[in-house]
């Protein structure tokens, strides 16, 4: 059963609202704790065990004492969403709240498992690191008590799945207090934050509502009803839920579940990003390699990947790539350290880790993918999607969103991709772009600058 199916079942056979810790119904974050375990075990996905991040106390440090004043607008992101704009980082889903609320905005910024860049790379200066919260809650301890524990343990029973719950619940309490301190101390209004379900992310929510704080989610990845973490089954609590989400488009406004938060405070906003890169030249590198392939091949697919199921991926292409010889398939993986998945492979799939989605998707034939945010993109783009539903993932996130779409594909298998490459006659991208406008609104500046000032005076 697909980890989504599972958890939905989960949530209307058990009181999991009745699991409660300081009075917070601690479900509402351990449910997206369990679900990235169910999908990485329904995936095969091996995860691998995580080191400590070097230099922590180089990033602890970084910025440090530089934070001084308060800070109306405070933005929490990662190096995930860095992206280079006109010579400089900027934030590829905040760049116009930054550019709006300049000099009244924090941002918090997590580097993962790297080291800070110098700050002069950067569009915005204004920054701290998340390793100002992230090592003092690692410092303190909790003892929590939690009510109800029984609940969990049969859940755990049932979906044959264990964490360490307690830890996690002590944990969550660490960072609510980190957060409670900081935000009594410099009071800022909005907080917004790239992702809310995380443990760290949604203690910052919880620890927010307790002192009257707004808090915003922007809308980072695809949001469907293939994840969990945007329909729970029912209302327990929504403490550590955002405020307001700030959303791609109209699509998102009417899947969301009201148990996650009222449509209302669902606003459409578009993406940054995409309309800055729509607005660019395709560079001369990219349409002479283009133009290369196109010598040797009749077509050319674009293919975004995803860790969870690269492997897999990887191997059903190979076996694709061997039936179509005259097809070149573009590989862009997430990360460029998963090497042992490309060994072996027909000449043609190349692995391009440095090709620009956005710059080349335009120049293909065909995008595919298992479930990438990147197919939102690339239908917006006018490229015909062809999805490759491995384990049924494909059609679990993207069925919906995609049920009126004439310009996209679902394969089941090998045979059927094949055959619809060999037989499909996709519109044309002028019908594919006008399909999708439900996708992404337009004007992401104007929108955003029209969202703070309806909450704040900007």
């Amino acid at each position: 059963m697909h980890p989504n199916l599972l958890l939905n079942k989960i949530e209307r056979k058990y009181s999991v609202e009745t699991i409660i810790a300081e009075g917070l119904p601690v479900w509402e974050f351990l449910r997206n704790i369990y679900s990235d375990k169910l999908l990485k075990r329904y995936c095969h996905y091996s995860e691998k065990r995580k080191a400590s991040p070097p230099n922590i106390l180089y990033n602890y440090f970084w910025r440090h004492q530089k934070v001084k004043k308060n800070f109306q607008v405070v933005l929490f992101t990662d190096v995930l969403e860095e992206r280079i704009v006109e010579g400089l980082i900027k934030d590829k889903i905040a760049g116009n709240l930054l550019k709006i609320t300049q000099n009244q905005s924090l941002v918090v910024l997590d580097p993962g498992t790297n080291k800070h860049k110098q700050i002069s790379q950067y569009s915005h200066t204004d920054m701290l690191s998340a390793f100002s919260f992230i090592l003092p809650a690692k410092l303190k301890f909790k003892n929590i008590y939690i009510q109800n524990i029984e609940c969990l343990n049969k859940i755990e029973l049932e979906i044959q799945l264990r964490i360490p719950y307690k830890k996690l619940i002590n944990q969550f309490f660490q960072f609510v207090e980190i957060f409670q301190s900081w935000i009594q101390k410099y009071q800022p209004k909005i907080i917004f934050i790239n992702c809310y379900f995380s443990l760290r992310h949604q203690a910052l929510i919880y620890a927010a509502k307790q002192n009257d704080v707004l808090t915003v989610e922007f809308q980072h990845g695809i949001i469907s009803k293939g994840q969990t973490a945007y329909f729970p089954q029912k209302d327990f609590g929504q403490l550590t839920f955002p405020n307001y989400l700030l959303c791609f488009g109209k699509i998102e406004k009417e899947l969301i579940s009201n148990n996650f938060i009222n449509s209302e405070k669902i606003i459409p906003i578009g993406n940054y990003y995409l309309e800055y890169m729509m607005k660019q030249k395709i560079t001369t590198q990219n349409k002479e390699t283009a133009k290369l392939l196109r010598k040797k091949y009749n077509r050319i697919i674009l293919i975004s990947s995803q860790d969870l199921i690269e492997r897999e991926l990887i191997e059903i292409l190979s076996e694709i790539a061997k039936k179509l010889p005259q097809i070149v398939f573009v590989f862009v993986p997430r990360k460029e350290s998963n090497k042992i998945n490309y060994s072996s492979l027909p000449p043609n799939i190349l692995i391009k880790p440095k090709i620009d989605l956005y710059q080349f998707c335009s120049l293909c034939d065909f995008h595919s993918t298992v479930f990438s945010t990147f197919a939102l993109e690339s239908s917006y783009m006018g490229t015909p999607n062809i999805f490759i539903n491995i384990k049924g993932l494909s059609k679990i996130f993207y069925k919906d969103i995609f049920s009126n779409h004439t310009d996209v594909k679902f394969a089941d298998d090998i045979k059927e991709y094949i055959e619809i490459i060999k037989n499909w006659s996709p519109p044309e991208k002028t019908e594919i772009k006008l399909n999708s406008k439900r996708l992404f609104s337009d004007n992401n500046h104007d929108r955003i600058k029209q969202f703070l000032n309806e909450i704040s005076e900007f």
